[in-house]
């Protein structure tokens, strides 16, 4: 039998197995209701609309002109995170199977190879065709077409993923000069888009006093023109393609792009068998809760604790030391902002104009963005930012085998990403604010008061997220697969659902009391002692006072439960 062959067999094989394993878990309550879930949720999304023809969505020129620009940034934004984020080693993810089979079998590494990108092609398709049931209808009228284009450029920017893996292990094997060049690299592609949104922002400045949406799109049409951009927009040239015509002219770039990406793969490629049977390993370890460590290409990262345990003290301050070396795992995130700021510092140095004037552009620029991130890691941040009681799930009899209780345990795995998230909402407030008052080149009560408000208030409803996810945990271990697994199916689809929805539930019904209260408190302060936006930050504090006390009494609750945990009976996610 050839390769080839042996591969489809394993495909169908393996898909074939998936399905009869997944339908056998519709016995156990918990994956029945999340399949049910899971299957009314595709039913009302996708299968309702192929009963009947729809006309294509007509939409704002501005909409459809701010979704391109959208798409186009999600792209490069992509490519960028490729070189930033993750671990210095081949992207490439082989299975336990997979290893156990094809590594021992008489193939080269080039087939090994193009077996990964065929899977790769396979999986832009699927992406692509959940594209394009779902928003292809608002950009173009030719959902065939999207499809096609949508399938090309992901499938190139999954080769661009894996080129930037091989690229990086290239350099992180060179040791400090690597990844000195690396960043270097970086800072200079912030840079660029830094000082092309600056420039945008020098042609069409922002009014002062109301809102022009005609100033908007001047903006974002100049931004989305710039030649800093043009990555992003020859990714998603092809799938916006508004008739057959433009999609066979802008056919040669994508396919063009796609070879090129392609030819880069092969000619970087660097030996990835190693990592690919380290990293199997590893998730069989999570899997089966091992204790040993799976092999790997390149050594860990070292670096320093964020501070050194003192050989007596409170001994749940060891799991916060715990979670906040893990944190620093993802310590690439922190690296990027840094990148980031130092291109936007080369980006102002580069402008040409007197420094108020750079400072003051990119402060309008940088204010309103570092906001409204930091009101969004209220609520993707609980969700990311993992390294509680959910990395710990395959280990929670390790954890009750503590001489801890289970109130302790529960607190300190939340004190870790509360920290971290809350610093870095702390760190955005203080930028946003701060460019406000330099832009504003004065004192700014109404922006200071908003930000004191927030300063308090955003900490605390990331800390009631990152409480649900956790009560999730404990409430209902079996429901959540551990660090490194990926459930799948309609009844994983289902689970996520009520997961989200049950999050969504509590928060609400948590934040009710503060926001009462901090109405009460806001009010008050306004109309009898005439204190006006100043009633803000106590508003903001009253809120979060709230909300922390809540917290600290479902950290009790919780603790009691996790007292009575049974692992054994509950189980921990892992599917068998």
């Amino acid at each position: 039998m050839s390769f080839a062959r042996a591969v489809v067999f394993l495909w169908v094989a393996s898909a074939r197995n998936r399905v009869l394993h997944q339908v056998r878990r519709l016995r156990q309550p918990k994956y029945l209701v999340g399949a049910l879930v899971g299957a009314l949720y595709v039913y009302s999304l996708i299968l309702r609309r192929l009963g009947y023809q729809q006309e294509w969505a007509v939409v704002s020129p501005m909409a459809r002109l701010f979704g391109e620009f959208m798409l186009g940034t999600a792209m490069l934004g992509t490519l960028l995170s490729a070189w930033a984020l993750g671990p210095d080693r081949p992207a490439l993810s082989f299975s336990e199977t997979e290893v156990q089979h094809l590594f021992p079998a008489p193939v080269s590494r080039r087939e090994l190879l193009h077996f990964k990108l065929a899977r790769a092609l396979g999986g832009a398709a699927v992406g692509a065709l959940a594209a394009t049931v779902f928003v292809s209808r608002v950009l173009t009228p030719h959902p065939v077409l999207f499809f096609l284009g949508t399938t090309v450029t992901l499938a190139t920017v999954s080769l661009h993923v894996t080129a930037a893996s091989f690229m990086r292990t290239r350099l992180a094997r060179r040791g400090t000069s690597g990844t000195v060049v690396r960043w270097v690299l970086l800072t200079a592609v912030c840079a660029l888009l830094i000082g092309a949104a600056m420039e945008a922002l020098s042609h069409h400045p922002f009014p002062e006093e109301g809102w022009d949406p005609l100033m908007l799109r001047q903006w974002v049409l100049a931004l989305s023109t710039s030649p800093a951009l043009w990555p992003g927009r020859a990714l998603v040239a092809l799938p916006l393609a508004q008739d057959v015509g433009a999609f066979l002219r802008r056919l040669p770039l994508g396919l063009g792009l796609l070879a090129v990406h392609y030819a880069w793969v092969m000619k970087a490629a660097v030996p990835f068998e190693e990592s690919a049977v380290g990293r199997a390993e590893e998730r069989a370890r999570l899997r089966e809760q091992l204790a040993q460590r799976g092999g790997r290409s390149l050594p860990p990262r070292t670096s320093a604790p964020p501070f050194r345990l003192a050989a007596v003290g409170r001994p749940e301050v060891a799991i916060l030391w715990k979670n906040l070396i893990a944190g620093r795992r993802t310590g690439s995130v922190g690296r990027l902002v840094v990148a980031a700021l130092l291109g936007g510092g080369v980006a102002v140095a580069a402008s040409g104009e007197s420094p108020g004037e750079a400072l003051a552009q990119l402060s309008g620029f940088l204010s309103p963005l570092c906001g409204g991130f930091a009101v969004l890691l209220c609520f993707f941040g609980p969700s990311a930012v993992r390294m509680d009681l959910r990395m710990d799930l395959p280990r929670l009899e390790q954890l009750r085998a503590l001489p801890l209780t289970g109130r302790q345990v529960v607190a300190a795995e939340l004190a870790a990403p509360a920290l971290l998230l809350g610093a870095a909402q702390v760190g955005l407030l203080g930028v946003a604010v701060g460019g406000a008052v330099w832009r504003a080149e004065g004192w700014n009560e109404p922006w200071v008061a908003l930000g004191l408000g927030a300063v308090w208030l955003l900490p605390a409803v990331t800390l009631g997220g990152l409480f649900v996810q956790n009560a999730a945990v404990v409430l209902f271990p079996a429901w959540l697969p551990p660090e490194g697994e990926r459930a799948r199916g309609l009844e994983a689809i289902g689970q996520r659902l009520l997961t989200l929805v049950g999050t969504m539930v509590v928060l609400l019904v948590g934040m009710l009391p503060a926001a009462f209260l901090a109405a009460v408190v806001g009010f008050g302060l306004y109309q009898l002692l005439d204190a006006g936006v100043w009633a803000l930050p106590f508003a903001g504090f009253t809120a979060a006072l709230v909300l922390v006390t809540e917290v600290a009494l479902g950290i009790v609750a919780l603790g009691h439960a996790f007292d009575q945990l049974d692992v054994s009976v509950e189980g921990t996610g892992v599917t068998s």
